[in-house]
Formats: C-alpha cells, sequence, structure tokens
C-alpha cells in the first residue's frame, strides 16, 4: 500500500537480509574486504563479531551471492544444530547429497570424499556459519577438521563464523586452541554512526525510486 502512496518500486526496508540491498557502512564495507581476501587466498578460517542488528546475517548473504560461482556454498545456522551427526546431515543436504539413514561415521567419509572429488569450474565448499555463538564446542571442532581436508596441496573447503561477542568467549576455550590458530581473518561490525545512518535511509529509499528528502532532518534524526 505505502510503496503505491509514495510511488516505489518495491520496500526500500525488508525484514530479511537481502544482498541486493547492499549498503556499504564503514565497518561492514572492511569486514566484507577483509573475509574476501581470505576467502580468494585460502588464507584460513575468517571471523565474523558484532552485536545483534549490526548486519552479520546480511554480510553471509553478501558472501554467499559473490563466491556463489567459484563455491559449492553451505549455508548453515547454529540453532538447526545440537550434534555431529546433525551437522553432517545438514551439509549435506545443503550439498544435495544424500543424508538420510545414514550413521556418523558414513556420513563424515561421505562429506570427505565430496570434498576431495574436483568439480569443474568449482574451487571447493564454502561454509558459512551463521549464529556460530550458539554451536557446541564439539561442532566447532568438527568444522575446523574439515577444513583440514586437503586435495593436491590445495585446502577443500573454507570456513567463515559469524556470531556476537560469545563466539569469541568459546574461541578461547583452551580446547579451542586449534581453531584459534587457523583464525586469519576477523571482522567486527558496529552500529552506524548518525551520518551514515542517514545515508543508509537516503540510499534504501532512491533504490526503489523514492525522492532523497521523503525523510525530514528530524525523522533521520529519529530513526538513528
Amino acid at each position: 500500500m505505502y510503496e503505491q502512496h509514495f510511488d516505489l518500486t518495491g520496500r526500500p526496508f525488508g525484514s530479511a537480509p537481502n544482498a541486493g540491498c547492499w549498503f556499504p557502512a564503514e565497518a561492514i564495507e572492511q569486514a566484507r574486504l577483509m573475509l574476501t581476501q581470505s576467502i580468494d587466498l585460502a588464507g584460513g578460517v575468517g571471523l565474523l563479531v558484532g552485536p545483534s542488528g549490526t548486519g552479520k546475517s546480511l554480510l553471509v548473504e553478501r558472501l554467499a551471492a559473490d563466491f556463489g560461482t567459484g563455491f559449492q556454498v553451505v549455508n548453515l545456522a547454529s540453532a538447526r544444530l545440537c550434534s555431529r551427526r546433525a551437522l553432517l546431515q545438514n551439509i549435506l543436504f545443503e550439498l544435495k547429497r544424500p543424508y538420510r539413514g545414514l550413521a556418523e561415521g558414513e556420513l563424515r567419509l561421505d562429506l570427505i570424499e565430496h570434498l576431495r572429488t574436483r568439480q569443474d569450474g568449482v574451487r571447493g565448499v564454502l561454509f558459512l556459519v551463521d549464529e556460530a555463538h550458539g554451536l557446541p564446542l564439539k561442532l566447532l571442532d568438527e568444522l575446523r577438521m574439515l577444513t583440514n581436508v586437503v586435495r593436491d596441496g590445495d585446502p577443500c573447503a573454507q570456513l567463515v563464523l559469524a556470531g556476537t561477542t560469545n563466539l569469541e568467549e568459546k574461541l578461547a576455550d583452551p580446547r579451542m586452541h586449534s581453531l584459534n590458530q587457523r583464525i586469519s581473518a576477523r571482522g567486527y561490525l558496529e552500529s552506524m554512526v548518525y551520518a551514515e545512518s542517514c545515508d543508509y535511509v537516503r540510499f534504501q529509499i532512491g533504490r526503489v525510486g523514492g525522492a532523497g528528502n521523503l525523510f525530514s532532518e528530524d525523522a533521520l534524526g529519529a530513526i538513528y
């Protein structure tokens, strides 16, 4: 209804993360560039940390879109994962591999075989784990072990973990020493400053054909 009233071609502010609505605020753009370089260079594990609402899920979606042609992208959400078997099943489901009725060891062997099998035009598998702070330590370690799989001297899988500061606290656990050593890029998100907030609103309005002055300065201040 309001789109028609303001002569907009779509909704400027969606409720779900959308990589097509990317706004390069300073903190999130720096994190994107850092994680992109880490993935491109196969440098190790990427870590993305920030409070709720600062764009972690959006950046995960952007990475999935950017690397979707060069990698098999596996998007995981920790809320669904409670055991090693559940983790492996979720990964194989995302890869469109058989996952029902298999024991944990069979799932792992099938996944490792898939990782080592060269796919035409594909560099490997990219694991993107949102809300990784909710993962048990044993599943974080399982993901680390999957990144150890190599083919012809090159890693078969890349991993990015996104979560709140609780994720860093988990990684500080002595049992996570091996995973901590593998982290090659750390991106930190924060709330936008006032000027960025105003630019963000104007950008999203303009993206769907709206006038840049649709919101008054007082309204922008209230939004911030």
